[in-house]
């Protein structure tokens, strides 16, 4: 299978749900997509909130404890920023959404710069796995194309490396720990 598989012009559709209060918008791709003959309501959503598609990415990364930016695979470039519609397509780090809505692209009121933002993540994601899996030139360079369609100068792509403290955490926790047992120490025998 090609990293080009996973390549669409466009989402299967485009979703309404509620997140912590708040109506929020993104775009859905369909289980059936990866090859599946399920029902079309099973599947993938990528919302349009950078700041929701960041915390997924992290929670992937520290629940694996990997970077991203090392260790994509295919099987992350749609996954990884994305909540999942049933808990049989649940990964122990995603959350499930059962509640959503299809709308029309006409009627999403997100802004299109966010919208663009969110696709040209994807794409990067592709083309970096492209290039890990030694994909045709013609393939890079038509994904590169997309990429510039959607791109804009504001464009900050996600972090696909864990920050600092999550990657030491335990080494944090174990140095704390000795801290305190010092401290005590040096109570007790003052």
């Amino acid at each position: 299978m090609s990293a080009s598989n996973y390549y669409q012009n466009k989402p299967d559709g485009y979703v309404r749900f509620d997140w912590r209060g708040n109506s929020i918008e993104g775009e859905f791709f369909s289980h059936e997509s990866f090859g599946d003959d399920i029902d079309p309501k099973l599947g993938y959503i990528r919302p349009f909130d950078r700041v929701i598609r960041q915390q997924l990415i992290d929670n992937l990364q520290a629940t694996n404890g990997i970077d991203l930016q090392t260790f994509i695979s295919q099987g992350d470039l749609i996954t990884c920023d994305a909540f999942v519609t049933h808990k049989d397509l649940q990964a122990k780090h995603q959350v499930v959404l059962d509640a959503f809505e299809f709308i029309d692209e006409s009627e999403l009121t997100t802004e299109r710069e966010l919208i663009s933002n969110c696709r040209a993540d994807l794409l990067r994601r592709q083309y970096i796995v492209g290039v890990q899996l030694k994909q045709p030139k013609e393939s890079l360079d038509n994904l590169n194309a997309e990429f510039l369609k959607w791109v804009t100068p504001f464009y900050e792509p996600l972090r696909y490396e864990r920050k600092w403290s999550t990657k030491h955490r335990e080494g944090l926790l174990r140095f704390g720990v000795l801290v305190v047992l010092a401290v005590l120490a040096y109570a007790h025998f003052s």
